[in-house]
């Protein structure tokens, strides 16, 4: 079974195609999604979308859950959009769908938020994710040095690299702690040799598979809308890249996604 472990499925860019994007998605043998909030409306949608009857009869048998988080771009939030971070992901009415952190971290490549709101809202949402016994979906894009010196004061992290395109020294940092690495279809176009070695290093019970659907769908799909069913290419690449059979990937990936994100 192939886990999407990064889409945002919710988002008004699939809500006229569910049907057909959820059969597709079946078709390709994808038996659970995860949609990622973003902003605390963005994450309420997600919560709610997921919860949805009417979604879940569309879904047809593939799982969903979502996920509660500001991410970093959005980090000028402040203190008001954390505490609602918090409202919604201790609230009992989605205790069943959430089941991480996210997406939250740093990213100073764009810097669309002030470096210290980001720091301030990745500690944030760092200790939420202990209070409440939840993994994390990293966002981490030009900003290494500060992300690995905040983790280490929470040895007890878990969680995933979402879009994961460091190195292999960020590989080898990263395995200090109980973090996976979410691979999309970036490495089936990018041009960065250190991407594609470190995607070759990654212990097999550390990787997952994500789309981040509609964005960076892989090759041979470039330039359409990326959707869940598309996770199918950038496990074939993967298998390939790394010298792996592709049912053995199917099978591991999901096994990583239903232990890190405890899904049912």
């Amino acid at each position: 079974m192939l886990v999407d472990t990064h889409a945002h499925i919710h988002f008004d860019d699939f809500a006229a195609d569910l049907v057909e994007v959820f059969g597709n998605a079946r078709t390709s043998q994808v038996g659970a999604i995860i949609t990622v909030g973003t902003t605390p409306q963005d994450s309420l949608k997600a919560l709610e979308f997921v919860l949805n009857p009417e979604i879940v009869g569309l879904a047809n048998g593939i799982k969903l859950y979502a996920t509660a988080g500001i991410h970093p771009h959005e980090a000028s939030l402040g203190s008001d959009g954390l505490k609602e971070i918090k409202q919604l992901a201790s609230s009992d009415k989605y205790s069943g769908a959430l089941v991480a952190i996210g997406e939250c971290g740093l990213d100073y490549y764009r810097n669309n938020s002030p470096k210290t709101q980001q720091l301030e809202a990745l500690e944030f949402q760092l200790q939420l994710a202990q209070e409440l016994d939840l993994p994390l979906v990293f966002h981490v894009r030009d900003a290494w040095e500060d992300f690995f010196a905040i983790i280490k004061n929470y040895p007890k992290v878990r969680g995933v690299i979402h879009s994961f395109t460091g190195t292999t020294k960020e590989v080898e940092q990263a395995m200090g702690y109980e973090l996976y690495f979410g691979l999309n279809g970036i490495m089936s176009f990018t041009k960065d040799q250190a991407q594609l070695e470190a995607a070759k290093i990654i212990p097999t019970g550390r990787l997952l598979l994500e789309t981040d659907c509609p964005y960076l769908s892989p090759a041979p799909i470039r330039g359409k809308r990326n959707e869940p069913s598309f996770i199918k290419y950038t496990g074939e690449f993967l298998a390939e890249l790394r010298g792996e059979q592709y049912p053995e990937l199917i099978s591991s990936t999901g096994t990583n996604a239903k232990a890190l994100f405890k899904l049912k």
